[in-house]
């Protein structure tokens, strides 16, 4: 696993042309997210049991097979997990659980929880249980709390569809491949670092209170009274004296989209700031013509909103069975273009954009 920007570490267990699916791993809470769906046979039981979200981007067979591996490693735990995805996924979710006998189940034992995001930004939620003989019962979603000194929440088009353990916001919007797609942003809360020298400076010891004050201040409990040689700390009094606040960059996770100027702005009204891209790079640029036909982008696409989101990273996957044997080519071919991309002054980049889209 590589450590990003913010409070994950990921992997894409498939590779780069394999089938998608973004294992996220929240170093705070030693939760799982996944980002799509896909073929789930290179992770392990324990890591899927770690798995409480899920994000697809849409529900293609092969960003949406591993649905079933992911629901028979869980059956057996009575844990429940959250999915959210663009329109008709409640109808799939139900599909699926309907394709199989359930006499054996025990009363909550399966609890999945759907969240669809529409184009408009608006998000319908269902509970999808074996209590309800997997019929969908319609759930109205709380206020989403957001601590003032984090981001605020997007602005429509862009949805918050799931809140994590770890207060991560999974933020989307709704792009076209012919077929709905979500293109997903990971928003994760603040970070807190111990200050070189400050506890030397304040008379303290280093101990797991540091970790447990880090907890508090990421959960804005700044009244929790904390013991540490027998003093009484107040936390944010204690975090004042000892701790940086270092706010996280985003992520984003974009696959299965037409190279399109409506695409294109709605990304960058959206998901303009992330750290890192993880990008589709389905097709070499020489291969333009059968991304246009198929609906997905080229390298050199791939390129172009990365470097115009002002990504500082972009990490290529779903790269096309054509490059079986080579995929580095078309990696290697997506950071070139990258790398002169976002070097490029504003008004260069922007008129780049407009050849690409003219061209494609």
């Amino acid at each position: 696993m590589t450590r990003a920007s913010h409070i994950f570490e990921t992997k894409i267990p498939n590779g780069p042309s394999g089938d998608p699916v973004l294992y996220c791993l929240s170093q705070k809470t030693g939760e799982a997210l996944l980002l799509d769906l896909g073929d789930l046979s290179n992770l392990s039981n324990k890591e899927i049991l770690k798995v409480r979200h899920i994000a697809v981007s849409h529900t293609h067979l092969d960003h949406f097979i591993g649905f079933d591996r992911l629901l028979r490693v869980n059956v057996a735990h009575f844990k429940p997990f959250e999915l959210c995805g663009p329109p008709g996924l409640i109808k799939n979710v139900q599909g699926k659980m309907n394709g199989y006998c359930w006499n054996l189940l025990e009363p909550g034992q399966i609890q999945i929880r759907v969240h669809e995001v529409d184009p408009s930004g608006a998000v319908t939620s269902a509970l999808i249980s074996s209590d309800h003989a997997f019929v969908p019962v319609s759930e109205r979603r709380d206020t989403l709390k957001i601590s003032a000194d984090d981001p605020p929440l997007p602005t429509r088009p862009a949805a918050c569809a799931m809140i994590l353990e770890d207060g991560t916001r999974v933020e989307t919007i709704v792009v076209d491949h012919g077929t709905p797609v979500c293109a997903y942003m990971l928003q994760s809360p603040s970070r807190y670092y111990v200050r070189d020298g400050a506890l030397d400076a304040h008379g303290l010891e280093a101990g797991s209170w540091i970790r447990e004050l880090q907890m508090a201040m990421s959960d804005h409990d700044t009244g929790r009274i904390f013991e540490i040689n027998g003093k009484s700390w107040q936390a944010g009094d204690l975090s004042g004296k000892i701790l940086n606040r270092v706010q996280t960059k985003p992520l984003a996770y974009l696959t299965d989209f037409i190279f399109s100027q409506e695409n294109l702005s709605r990304l960058q009204h959206a998901f303009t700031g992330v750290d890192k891209i993880f990008c589709e790079t389905n097709y070499r640029t020489t291969e333009r013509h059968r991304a246009t036909q198929k609906k997905h982008l080229t390298t050199k696409q791939a390129a172009l909103i990365a470097a115009s989101l002002g990504a500082s990273e972009l990490e290529t996957f779903h790269i096309s069975n054509l490059y079986a044997d080579r995929v580095d080519l078309a990696q290697d071919e997506a950071q070139e273009f990258f790398q002169e991309f976002k070097s490029m002054p504003a008004d260069e980049l922007s008129r780049a954009l407009d050849a690409e889209l003219h061209e494609a």
